[in-house]
This record gives C-alpha cells, structure tokens and sequence, in this order.
C-alpha cells in the first residue's frame, strides 16, 4: 500500500470526488506518552527513512522527534535518510542493512512495498513501516486512524459551513488518504444538512504555493471549509483560507498560528509516536497497530475560540463518544 500514489495537480482542473464533511475537537494538544514496558536489552542500530525534510514542521519532523525520543529514552543507535523518493528506497534501505542497522523504518506508508521487498531478502533484519501496514512476518506497522480524525473534521465543517460545501485537500492519493476522505463524508453527514464535499490531491505534500492556488480554485467555487492532509504544504492551504474569511481545520498539531482569523480547530495525531513505537522496539512483527482515539497520546482534537461553543460542545460529545465505543468509527 503506498502511501503516495502521485496524483499532479493542475490548478486550471480540481479533480474533485464527492466527500463528506464534520470535525470535532479537544482543547489541548495532548503529550505524546507512550509508556515503555520494556526497554530492548540490546543496543539496537535503527534507521529511518523520510519522504521529506525533517525541518518541515510537520509530518516529518514530528517522525524525526519521534526518532531522537527513541534515542534518548530507548538506547537506540540512530540514523536517517531525508527526501528519499520512491525509486531510491529499495537502495537506501538495502544500504543500512548492509551497514548493519537492526531496523529499518520507512516515515510513510510509500514505502511499504519496499521494505517488503528487502524485508523478504533479510528475513534475519526486522523492518517497520508508520502509515503503512506490516506484509512480511518481519515487518512491523503502525499507522494514525485518518478515518476517525476525518469523522471529527467532518462533523466540525458540516456544523462550520454555511455554503454546504467544504473540501479535504491531500498531498497525494493513496489508501490513508482515502480512509481521511471516508471519515470525513461519514462526520459531514451527522448534521443534518445536505454538504458537498471536495476530495483533490494536488500532487505534493510540501508545496506551499501549489497548495494555496488549490485552496484559492476551492474556495472560488464556493468551498467555505477546508480540511487537509498535507506537510509543510499545508501553510499555503491555510493562508488561501485566511485571505479569503473561509474557514481551516488543521492537522498533527494545533495550526492555529497558520491562520489566527481562519483556523477553528485541529484534528491532533503525532506521526512522532508511531516512529517512537517502532524505533523502540514496541511493534508487533507481523501485525499493524493503529492510533486511535483511545490510544494514549493517541488522537485528539483542537478547537480555536473562532469556534462557537455550541459548535464545540457537538466535537467534544463525539469524541467522547467515540472514546466510550458509543460511536464506532473503524480505524
């Protein structure tokens, strides 16, 4: 399963799907505490791959502080390779087996394929892969639950918009994408009103000039919400929103900083945990371990003051409901 699939973006033409959209929230990013039961005995070699800078203050560098806590509270001998494409994996990761890391980790589910290639070659080595799923006995995977963060975002922008068209904008597609798409159709439909939902890809996760044409093409069609799943890409979404009094709904972290006048709440997942899980040696060889809203320092949500409280209190009941297995959004 790759997680990105390349999809290029013209912004003459939004590729657009019919989606859903709602999202709720919580009021503080939570720590991302993931107890240690057990430390490896052994001084373990890890390495990890990323698809992007670790300076982008987002998807990778959240993996990348993952990694340096793994160091830290695990042990673990690090290294990393930043902005490995799709046709340099297979080299890079035979490389640090070859170098004689333990483990090697790939920060996306794009790299799946990949590892599951030099994993077959080294079934001695283990192999994890964050967003991804684990497809050889000796690969480990863990992944963040896009489906229940976007039943929050779209319970959110159905009760935000007031067009009845909101939209979710993605890096490239792949299968987490479409999980993100799926939640966030199944929360815009929980209020009640008929909600048109955008779902485009704008063929790169970084670009923040590419990103913001696509919130400007959205937004001109009438989108008065946007959603996302991007990298450092996502400031020029958020400043298309901004400049234009539409409303944003962030990722990983609080993006209110992004946009002060736009930004009414944040789905909160730390791709850090998933690289600190595996680094550690917390996988499950064979198995895929999602984040949850009941994982700790798992999934939570934001919400901004430009949120009204009535607004808020809806996200907040279905998170909670959600925790208590009242709501059963799948992961």
């Amino acid at each position: 399963m790759n997680r990105h699939l390349k999809i290029m973006f013209a912004v003459s033409i939004v590729l657009a799907m019919l989606v859903s959209a709602c999202a709720p929230a919580a009021t503080k990013v939570p720590a991302t505490k993931i107890p240690a039961t057990q430390v490896p005995a052994l001084k373990r070699k890890v390495a990890v791959l990323f698809p992007g800078s670790v300076s982008d203050h987002s998807w990778n560098q959240f993996g990348y502080e993952g990694l340096l806590r793994a160091q830290k509270e695990c042990g673990v001998e690090i290294a990393y390779s930043e902005n490995v494409t799709q046709d340099e994996q297979i080299e890079v990761i035979r490389n640090y087996v070859a170098e004689g890391y333990d483990m090697v980790i790939g920060h996306g589910g794009e790299y799946q394929d990949a590892l599951a290639v030099v994993a077959e070659e080294h079934p001695d080595k283990q192999f994890g892969v964050a967003d991804g799923e684990a497809v050889t006995a000796n690969m480990s995977g863990t992944r963040l639950s896009f489906r229940q963060m976007g039943y929050l975002a779209g319970i959110l922008a159905c009760n935000m918009t007031k067009s009845n068209h909101v939209a979710y904008v993605v890096g490239e597609l792949y299968p987490g994408a479409d999980e993100g798409a799926e939640g966030y159709r199944t929360g815009a439909a929980t209020c009640g009103k008929d909600v048109k939902v955008d779902y485009i890809a704008t063929g790169d996760w970084a670009d923040v000039a590419m990103a913001r044409e696509a919130g400007l093409t959205l937004i001109a069609s009438g989108v008065d919400v946007l959603w996302h799943m991007l990298d450092t890409a996502d400031a020029g979404l958020i400043s298309a929103a901004e400049d234009n009094g539409v409303w944003a709904i962030g990722l990983y972290r609080d993006s209110s900083s992004l946009g002060p006048k736009a930004v009414v709440g944040s789905t909160l997942g730390s791709p850090g945990a998933m690289i600190y899980e595996l680094a550690c040696g917390y996988g499950v060889p064979g198995k895929t371990i999602p984040v949850t809203v009941n994982t700790a320092g798992g999934l939570d949500m934001s919400l901004t003051d430009l949120c009204p409280k009535d607004v808020q209190a809806k996200v907040l009941d279905a998170l909670a409901k959600m925790r208590s297995g009242e709501i059963n959004i799948e992961p």
